[in-house]
């Protein structure tokens, strides 16, 4: 038995809620005319959203840290 389908469901719900999310403090952003708040949200939600589509993604940028800041050699 694996967890497999529970983690890509999981995943798939992640995704609707942070759009959803994404979209109202949009709206709130635009509705007060904050654009910077509003290009902040894009910003903010964009990077948690490559990481919530791609979970694998943190390995790389992990080893690619671990490179450069050679810790742990």
């Amino acid at each position: 038995m694996s967890l497999e389908p529970l983690f890509s469901w999981f995943t798939e719900e992640i995704q609707y809620v942070l759009f959803f999310i994404i979209i109202v403090l949009l709206m709130v952003a635009v509705f007060k005319r904050a654009w910077l708040f509003a290009a902040g949200v894009l910003i903010a939600g964009s990077i948690i959203g490559i990481f919530v589509l791609n979970p694998d993604l943190i390995l790389g940028l992990s080893e690619w840290f671990n490179k450069k800041l050679k810790i742990g050699q």
